[in-house]
């Protein structure tokens, strides 16, 4: 059997044997398998599969012109109609031919072999999930792993990461003295009375004209003005002002930030993701240099505030949904529902109720009660991990007002 460096050539990818190994790598099942060498022989067998396969190898490869967009990829309709239930694994085929350019860039940052299976362990796991779910192989997650194969995501232990630049507009300051965090609010954003961003629910519900209001921020050489925002998410009527000699700037938009990924398949262990923080936070300055980080920053489903009401208070994902501070976003019910039912729609009467967070969400929406999503960030030290400091620095700050 040939060893993994011995498949990184462009030919290789098209020997039976070359392909074996990174399958065998990637812990897919003998059925997987099956499907996938099925696939490149048909490939093989036809010319215009063939020339398609060689444009999009050359197109995400070779260009990195990847299908980041979470949303589905676009079939080519020629293809489609050629191989019918057959065509996302040729979309598939594609993605993997890019596995061994993925390892080349992963040795020359100097990752471990380690991180990258660690890392690629995420496809297995999509492609046998879509088995079990629609009853024969194919695959749909292609936004995901265009992020694991173009090098930006990185699985260190529990939790997965990448660099960006910070998408949101709320402004970070860190108190100088006793490092407490507080975030101003967004002035391009509009607001409920209730301090959560216009259309967080659901964007098609009007809100008063008489209740929507727009935070201020003001900046000038003592300070800035501006709205705290909870850690839960949203924003104070009443505006504070904080001095450049106690306070200062931690994060702002555009700063780069550590994106957390959550995968699935695992229990949320809140030891496990402080682990997962530590060995992040050493490894990208070694391994990225050029993009220093200012903190942590993330948008999931548990960040649905509601959920508050709907989980026991020790549960894992309010538990990790505690660490970061939270601010507010048009977010939707979407997201939430995805996760726990398998599709963004609202569920009808005939919804599943056969698990305990099931049936804590049918209840909530019966009542008319919203659901929205919220991103947050983490702007403490991985060793303060499960202490919830941005809320204690929180309750801190509200005692002195």
């Amino acid at each position: 059997m040939k060893r993994i460096e011995e498949t990184l050539s462009e030919e290789e990818w098209w020997n039976a044997e070359s392909r074996l190994v990174w399958w065998q790598f990637l812990g897919l099942s003998e059925g997987a398998v099956q499907a996938l060498e099925d696939m490149a022989h048909q490939i093989q067998c036809s010319s215009n599969l063939m020339e398609s396969f060689r444009a999009l190898h050359e197109q995400t490869a070779h260009r990195g012109e990847w299908h980041f967009d979470w949303s589905p990829l676009s079939f080519n309709p020629v293809i489609e109609a050629q191989l019918e239930d057959g065509t996302s694994l040729f979309y598939l085929l594609v993605c993997l031919s890019a596995l061994p350019h993925t390892l080349q860039a992963y040795q020359r940052r100097g990752i471990s072999m380690d991180t990258f299976a660690e890392t690629m362990a995420d496809i297995s796991f999509y492609v046998e999930w879509y088995a079990q779910k629609y009853g024969h192989w194919g695959f749909e997650h292609f936004p995901w792993i265009a992020r694991h194969l173009s090098g930006r995501l990185i699985s260190l232990g529990r939790l997965q990461f990448m660099l960006l630049p910070f998408p949101g507009k709320v402004l970070a300051l860190r108190h100088r003295f006793h490092h407490q965090v507080i975030l101003l609010a967004d002035p391009d954003q509009p607001l409920r009375a209730d301090g959560y961003a216009v259309g967080a629910g659901n964007p098609d519900l009007p809100v008063p004209t008489e209740e929507v209001w727009y935070p201020q921020r003001q900046e000038n050489e003592n300070g800035w003005k501006g709205h705290p925002i909870s850690p839960q998410g949203y924003a104070l009527k009443v505006p504070a002002f904080f001095t450049r000699d106690t306070w200062e700037i931690a994060l702002q938009h555009g700063d780069w930030v550590l994106d957390v990924h959550i995968p699935r398949g695992k229990n949320l262990d809140l030891e496990e993701c402080r682990d997962s923080l530590q060995r992040a936070v050493a490894f990208f300055p070694r391994h990225f240099p050029e993009n220093p980080f200012r903190g942590v920053y993330c948008h999931t489903w548990m960040f649905t505030p509601q959920l508050q009401h709907l989980l026991r208070p020790d549960s894992h994902i309010l538990r990790f949904q505690r660490e970061f501070y939270l601010y507010p976003h048009p977010g939707s019910a979407g997201f939430l529902l995805e996760f726990v039912f398998g599709s963004r729609e609202y569920p009808g009467n005939d919804a599943p109720r056969d698990t305990s967070l099931r049936r804590a969400v049918l209840d909530w929406l019966s009542h008319g009660h919203e659901l929205f999503d919220l991103p947050g960030v983490f702007l403490s030290s991985p060793q303060e991990w499960g202490e919830q400091t941005h809320r204690k620095g929180w309750l801190a700050f509200v005692t002195e007002q």
